[in-house]
């Protein structure tokens, strides 16, 4: 792609999603809405899309990583340190990041010109374990990092942390609930006389913390969350089935609906 001629040919896929990090879910043409997701978590990103086309009554637009953003605009892009004492709070430092990043670039707004409107979408989510005293919360990307570190820890380590620290835990106190924040930053027009929407919405979804790990699907905490309505942890259901009840589902689907109102307004 040449630099800021609009050109989105290598970037585009079937609508199923490929390596590039960009899904088309549109009509054909970019008259719809560009939305970019400030995630470089490719299970999440496949979950915002997945759910978003759902939710929103046509497809009418196309999605992009924050990876394959940072290719139009052609820099490498940094994610900003999650400083805030609530999911909300970081869920707009994201968005607000990546928004800056992106809409500095004459690349990248050449590149958008072509769309009725730009959304920055940014989440974030945790699990909040009520005998923990709401741990690990904001922290539950990073739970068994070293002390001070913003680097995300394996899956696989947050959860034995996890499962030591409730060991002693009676199954009646083992309750415990996954949330999520959406911050969606909806821009229409160029500067100076562009519009600027932001949005926020929230989602949980409540369960019982397991002894062991139980299922094979999802990532992060999925394993352990058990649903007692369901009799299966988030990890054994299939992604139609996690995407209908989950925190996030339900955040975004909130988000969607709203960002469509948005757009049918402009």
């Amino acid at each position: 792609m040449t630099a800021g001629t609009g050109d989105r040919s290598r970037f585009s896929s079937s609508g199923t999603g490929d390596r590039s990090g960009f899904y088309h879910c549109g009509t054909g043409d970019r008259s719809g809405l560009l939305v970019v997701c400030a995630t470089g978590n490719e299970h999440k990103l496949g979950e915002f899309r997945q759910i978003i086309v759902d939710a929103l009554p046509e497809n009418i637009f196309d999605m992009m990583s924050q990876k394959t953003a940072a290719k139009i605009v052609g820099a490498a892009y940094c994610s900003p340190e999650e400083t805030g004492s609530t999911f909300g709070e970081n869920a707009y430092i994201k968005a607000a990041a990546l928004e800056k990043f992106i809409f500095e670039s004459e690349s990248f707004r050449e590149y958008a010109e072509g769309y009725s409107a730009t959304c920055v979408i940014a989440d974030d989510s945790g699990l909040c374990v009520d005998a923990l005293g709401g741990a690990p919360g904001v922290y539950s990307a990073r739970y068994a990092s070293d002390p001070g570190s913003f680097e995300d820890a394996d899956d696989a380590k947050n959860v034995e942390k996890l499962l030591k620290n409730m060991e002693n835990v009676a199954e009646e106190m083992r309750t415990a609930r996954f949330e999520c924040h959406i911050t969606a930053l909806l821009r229409s027009g160029n500067a100076p006389g562009y519009t600027r929407v932001r949005i926020e919405t929230s989602g949980d979804l409540k369960g019982r913390i397991t002894h062991e790990t139980k299922g094979t699907g999802g990532f992060g905490y999925d394993p352990v969350l058990y649903i007692p309505e369901l009799g299966k942890t988030t990890a054994m259901l299939s992604p139609e089935e996690k995407n209908k009840i989950s925190h996030r589902g339900r955040a975004l689907r909130k988000a969607a609906e709203t960002i469509y109102d948005c757009l049918r307004k402009l």
